[in-house]
């Protein structure tokens, strides 16, 4: 490598092209984390050069590092280089410099204009169409780019893009130059001022420039910049890797980003961060992570992303076709979108709302496989979804350990990729043998008996509990009910309050002895499943530790939920312990019906 410190000047004063391969991420500086900072380091070199003692030129700004590797041109043709890392840098660098000379034209300050301008464009004699420009962003960036930096302005037609950042920064830098142009400032005048601008910007802001050689591997230093410590995505190398794989099996590399990959993984929903436990990451990493362990059949770490991708997916044997394999990565990045997407109140729709409100994704890998291989029945689909819901449902009401269910998919992959037109037998099989609370299936009596005779609230989270009682209020509609989806945001409330004190007095009393075991009778059932309902948040707010008669009156008037109506024609005059026994029986046994057990004759196709 051949690394040298260039100024501003020396990068871009010759006829040049820094051309950002098509594969590298888009342009994603943005005002908080990258301009309004590199703006506050261009006023401390203006401010510097406009007083008294800034002729001495001492002040400078270093911007960074930028590698780029040199292509065989023709003779006569412009220099090009391709720029390995540092594209943000170079884009914003070309962004500030076409603002500056806008701005100092616009102050009647042409020769500065054109002097900052020559260092946007190549000679219009010796370069035409893209090559007229020195920096040529990725292809994403392009249309905006030029939108920005032609002096011609933007094509007829031309509209914003939203995602899109660099007409933003444009308009960004513009408008602090402008300001700073016309700040009051002892005499200095706008000639003054437009040559400060130039002189800071161009011969003050410095870039350590590398140039690899010809034994240097590209790839390799790319990784090595980006993989450890900066905000790029696993996702952003892996697109790196493929492509440049791509382009040495001779492939069509453009019509496979633009036709396969920028339709699906360059659209802004995979930079989007989701929740995952106690962490948020974008939507690519998470399917990156379930992709990989569904094709390796393992526990793959966030953190090994890449470099997992790289050692058994890059470089397997025989290497794969990057065709195939880009297309691949893009068909089941489409299917796993498409979870979020299923049909409102259906099975499918209900499985993944479901998983959110247990928080946990361990099972995607698995689900991912049975929505994208073709063997896999609709109806056995379906049937195998319903199986690991119970299971994992039942083993939430039990409070059994969550912290085996990774290597439980892994297994499952592997039986159910060796026999996919029995999917979901395979998994039924599997999950039945299981006798340890690791990874059990709990049977009808076992989960029974917890959901009876242990308490729900304080034991099992608020969230699950609220998805358990609308899994039973969705259980009560039929083709004849006039709603067919269950609100969203309810929350739990005690039919019997949990300070019953005042307005809920015991049953008569003869000694001191029989109140105190009635007290503890009451407080033993406050927290079961049978003293829980569901109603919205504002009548949750609303209701209070009133008596029966007036909290019935308040849900009758409030609550559309057949769950409610329910109570209220159950339980006309009173609520006490006997009601709560007998509703927590209830319940449970719809909880058995509706997530059916290991042993269920339903399960046989």
């Amino acid at each position: 490598m051949k690394p040298a410190t260039r100024t501003v000047t020396e990068l871009f004063e010759l006829d040049v092209r820094y051309v950002v391969p098509l594969y590298q991420r888009p342009y994603v500086w943005d005002e908080e984390h990258q301009w309004q900072p590199l703006w506050e380091d261009l006023m401390v070199l203006l401010n510097h050069l406009d007083s008294a003692w800034g002729a001495d030129g001492h002040y400078s700004h270093f911007l960074g590092a930028i590698v780029l590797e040199q292509e065989i041109q023709a003779p006569g043709k412009v220099p090009l280089y391709t720029v390995i890392d540092g594209q943000q840098r170079l884009t914003t660098l070309q962004i500030l410099l076409r603002a500056a000379s806008v701005v100092t034209g616009e102050h009647g300050c042409a020769d500065e204009a054109e002097l900052l301008q020559d260092l946007v464009l190549n000679n219009p004699l010796k370069a035409a169409g893209d090559e007229r420009f020195k920096v040529w962003p990725t292809n994403a960036n392009r249309g905006s780019f030029v939108a920005i930096v032609d002096p011609q302005g933007p094509p007829i037609g031309w509209t914003d893009d939203p995602h899109n950042l660099i007409e933003e920064a444009c308009t960004f830098f513009k408008e602090r130059l402008h300001g700073w142009m016309t700040e009051a400032a002892e005499g200095a005048g706008a000639e003054e001022r437009a040559k400060t601008i130039r002189v800071a910007l161009c011969d003050l802001v410095k870039i350590v420039s590398i140039t690899l050689e010809p034994d240097d591997n590209a790839q390799v230093i790319f990784e090595t910049l980006n993989a450890r410590g900066t905000p790029l995505l696993a996702l952003d190398l892996v697109k790196n890797a493929v492509f440049n794989q791509a382009s040495k099996q001779g492939l069509d590399v453009d019509a496979l980003y633009e036709n396969v990959w920028k339709p699906q993984l360059d659209d802004p929903y995979w930079r989007k961060e989701r929740r995952q436990g106690r962490l948020y990451r974008a939507q690519g990493e998470l399917f990156l992570m379930h992709w990989l362990a569904m094709k390796l059949r393992r526990v793959i770490p966030a953190t090994e992303l890449f470099t997992v991708f790289r050692k058994d997916i890059l470089q397997a044997d025989p290497a794969p076709d990057m065709a195939d394999l880009i297309r691949e990565l893009c068909r089941d990045a489409r299917i796993m979108r498409g979870f979020d997407d299923q049909p409102e109140g259906s099975p499918e729709a209900l499985f993944f709302a479901r998983l959110e409100d247990m928080d946990t994704t361990t099972l995607l890998p698995l689900v991912l496989y049975l929505f994208r291989d073709e063997q896999v029945s609709g109806e056995r689909r379906r049937r195998a979804l319903a199986m690991l819901e119970s299971w994992l449902v039942r083993r939430t009401c039990m409070r059994l350990t969550a912290k085996n269910y990774n290597e439980q998919v892994a297994v499952l992959l592997g039986k159910v990729a060796a026999d996919p037109s029995r999917a979901d037998q395979v998994i039924r099989d599997h999950l039945r043998a299981k006798a340890g609370d690791i990874n059990r299936w709990p049977g009808d009596d076992e989960l029974i008996e917890i959901l009876t005779t242990r308490d729900a609230y304080m034991n099992v989270a608020q969230r699950r509990l609220v998805m358990l009682l609308s899994g039973v209020e969705r259980s009560l509609y039929t083709s004849k009910t006039e709603a067919l989806s269950v609100p969203k945001g309810l929350s739990l409330e005690h039919l019997m309050p949990q300070g019953w004190e005042k307005h809920w007095p015991l049953p008569a009393c003869h000694t001191a002895e029989d109140k105190v075991a009635a007290t503890e009778a009451r407080n033993a059932r406050i927290h079961k499943l049978g003293n829980l309902t569901l109603v919205t948040t504002p009548m949750n707010s609303s209701l209070s530790n009133g008596r029966w008669t007036a909290k019935r009156k308040q849900l009758g008037k409030g609550s559309k939920l057949l769950l409610n109506a329910e109570i209220l024609d159950s339980y006309p005059e009173s609520f006490d312990e006997g009601c709560i026994d007998a509703r927590t029986a209830l319940l449970a046994e719809r909880i058995r019906g509706i997530w059916r057990g290991p042993d269920d004759p339903g399960w046989v196709a």
